[in-house]
């Protein structure tokens, strides 16, 4: 068994961690087309028992998104009335900027009711397993919206972002009979291609652009007066494009110019050429008060969809604000405007979040107007937004010593605006649970967000510390959140950022490690080698025991013995100078796993015993627990049942007096062994061995050991 296999405690009742919608958005017939051919298309496909899936596919803004809200709010209806057969369970997950697939996975899990407590803690292709298990459940099916999926996705290749999980995986399992359920997922492309092959079980709908009458009916529906062939030349100029017409009602609003002058005036003909979405998007900018464009910026730095409190104290630098009620208020009007999307979470609390389109012109335009900001026919200096807001904006501070035009100052407000987004996140981690009571990610989000932020607004090192002075490291690593974990390492090191060079050489080690946790054995060893040589160059000889003591871990698991041994004999050199006790104890238990692995009892055990002393003396319980673990299995190879049951039982205790899912490794052993002897031998065996206990365990602690 591992030398240092993680453990976890209980999950959320439900997980949400890098999801950042669990309801779709809103599909109002008053203010949304129905496209009911379209849903109708879909709803065929995913009733064909070929299929398992169908990715919805299309530009952004062409609706995605609400065609999959139409579809499922549909589904749920027919389950109400009783109309025909329907799924189960019902779940709409909008993956967040930073959802790792590991993320989503469990959010699935959670949402089906199925048990998550040790699912981070299992192999990618077992997490797999899992998933599609509990998809196939009889009498269980589901209808599974993985909304926004291209956010786990390269946007070049629509293969899965390196970091993110086991991605060509789960394409894989999507091609599975998955009995049931079926799973609809949005996306700019499909991984699979745009064919409808019929022996692929995932299927690729395109979504284009809307018919001349549906184009219609939505301007009507948001009050835009006109004939129709005016409107009809709406359509065409917007080429039925749905996001583009609906900000062209927003600019019909703002600008309260007529519809005939939008149309024909010499004025708006640069509107429509080229990229009229883009340029709808910049005239709809240019109509909006200093504090919604303002509040604009704010949202834009998010990677998740904030709450009121969060875009307050990230335009003003307090969450109470005197202005809170006035940015409250035109957050309401750009939502009538459909320029802010507005959803809420578990709690009920409404959060905010901007169009895909509207964001990547707000980052790339994130100065536009800092000179001279349009209002109709007037024009107001950048300085008079704090005056507009009413208070003092950190944003506009740096903003206005910054020339619109040049790119590095474009950096430079950025990474400013995502100091204001981790002051707020800072902020909320004040209400995480103190360290011993946090048992995941839902207990740390506030954290986590801060971290990557201070990345983004290029403090590296600020984040550095922070991670290892809430000790994320250990938790992120005992929980399984593996992927999370690398994200956030990345976003440290170069060429992404900047540390000191004993955290770049201590970072790397870390990936390392959880590289080889995943797997993934060529990057583990990058991730070592360059740890190492960071860690010589500079003569961190502590760090380096650690790193040689993990990479030794990473060559046992690969087969490679002897190069194993030279590092963890390496390790214990070095560290006679150090004299840390934690690397010497991990050391001494992989070379006792090394020799075990030889069948090298004697010197096995050894090494087992060393290691066990130095971990009592810590009281490392974890670690005392796998160490023990793995005595108890030497003694059941050597022939002694009766006294390696006798420390498998009081190891398996201690494991499960700490929630280590773990712990049922030996538990599955144990049911192989009364499976051979037969339950009446095994009962006796079980009475000898803890009768024992009292001979056994006194002779590896110096103290008794229910001391821990």
């Amino acid at each position: 068994m591992s030398s240092s296999m993680p453990y976890t405690v209980r999950q959320p009742e439900r997980f949400t961690f890098g999801i950042h919608a669990t309801t779709p958005p809103s599909t109002d017939p008053t203010m949304v087309l129905q496209r009911a051919d379209e849903v109708n298309s879909v709803r065929r496909m995913l009733s064909n028992p070929q299929v398992s899936a169908v990715m919805i596919t299309g530009a952004p803004g062409v609706g995605k998104s609400t065609l999959a809200a139409l579809l499922y709010n549909r589904l749920q209806s027919s389950m109400q009335v009783g109309k025909e057969t329907a799924p189960r369970h019902f779940v709409w997950l909008s993956a967040s900027s930073f959802a790792s697939l590991p993320d989503v996975m469990m959010a699935i899990l959670s949402s089906l009711g199925v048990d998550t407590a040790d699912f981070f803690l299992l192999p990618p292709d077992q997490q797999l397993i899992a998933l599609a298990q509990a998809l196939c459940r009889p009498q269980e099916g589901a209808f599974i919206v993985l909304d926004q999926f291209e956010s786990l996705l390269d946007p070049e290749t629509s293969q899965g972002l390196v970091g993110r999980g086991a991605l060509p995986a789960f394409f894989q399992m999507l091609q599975m009979d998955l009995g049931a359920s079926r799973l609809l997922l949005t996306s700019y492309q499909s991984p699979y291609g745009s064919l409808n092959d019929e022996e692929n079980r995932v299927r690729s709908y395109l979504v284009s652009r809307v018919s001349i009458p549906e184009g219609v009916a939505l301007l009507q529906q948001r009050g835009l007066q006109g004939s129709y062939e005016e409107l009809s030349l709406v359509w065409q100029r917007c080429g039925g494009h749905v996001f583009a017409l609906i900000l062209f009602c927003s600019l019909f609003n703002l600008s309260k110019l007529s519809l005939s002058y939008l149309l024909n005036s010499p004025d708006y003909q640069p509107l429509w050429s080229g990229e009229v979405t883009l340029h709808m998007i910049d005239a709809v900018y240019r109509c909006l008060t200093p504090v919604q464009c303002i509040v604009l910026r704010a949202l834009c730095l998010f990677g998740e969809s904030p709450p009121l409190e969060g875009i307050v104290m990230t335009v003003a630098g307090d969450p109470a604000a005197p202005s809170a009620s006035l940015i409250e208020h035109e957050i309401g009007v750009l939502v009538r405007l459909s320029l802010v999307q507005q959803a809420s979470d578990d709690a009920g609390t409404y959060t905010y979040d901007l169009h895909s389109l509207l964001r990547h012109y707000m980052l790339e335009h994130y100065l536009a107007g800092n000179d001279v900001h349009t209002v109709g026919s007037q024009f107001m200096a950048a300085g008079a937004l704090s005056t507009a807001l009413g208070v003092s904006s950190p944003l506009n501070s740096v903003m206005e010593t910054l020339e619109s035009s040049d790119p590095e100052s474009l950096a430079i407000a950025l990474a400013a605006g995502h100091m204001q987004v981790a002051g707020y996140y800072e902020y909320l981690a004040g209400r995480c649970p103190p360290r011993p009571q946090r048992s995941g990610l839902h207990d740390v989000a506030p954290l986590l967000n801060a971290i990557r932020h201070l990345c983004l607004g290029w403090h590296w090192q600020q984040a550095c510390d922070l991670l290892f002075a809430e000790a994320l490291h250990e938790s992120l690593l005992q929980w399984g959140t593996w992927n999370t974990l690398i994200s956030l390492y990345m976003l440290m090191l170069p060429p992404s950022g900047v540390l000191t060079r004993r955290d770049e050489g201590l970072v790397s080690s870390h990936l390392g490690l959880l590289y080889a946790r995943l797997g993934q054995y060529e990057e583990s060893r990058a991730c070592y080698e360059n740890a190492l040589a960071v860690q010589r160059t500079i003569g961190d000889q502590r760090d380096e025991a650690a790193t040689l003591v993990n990479q030794g871990e990473l060559l046992r698991t690969m087969g490679a013995l002897p190069q194993a041994r030279a590092c963890f004999e390496q390790a214990l050199h070095i560290n006679k100078q150090q004299q840390d006790p934690r690397i010497e104890s991990a050391a001494l238990h992989n070379l006792g796993l090394l020799y075990h692995a030889e069948k090298e009892y004697p010197r096995a055990m050894a090494c087992y015993q060393q290691a066990l002393s130095i971990a009592y003396e810590l009281r490392e319980r974890y670690n005392i627990g796998l160490i023990v673990t793995n005595m108890g299995l030497l003694l059941f190879e050597q022939g002694s049942p009766t006294e390696g049951l006798s420390l498998l039982l009081f190891a398996l205790q201690v494991r499960q007096t700490l929630q280590d899912p773990t712990a049922g490794v030996i538990e599955t052993f144990l049911e192989v062994v009364e499976q051979r002897l037969g339950a009446d031998a095994f009962a006796r065996l079980r009475q000898a061995a803890l009768d024992a206990q009292d001979r056994v365990l006194p002779q590896l602690f110096p103290s008794p050991a229910v001391d821990l």
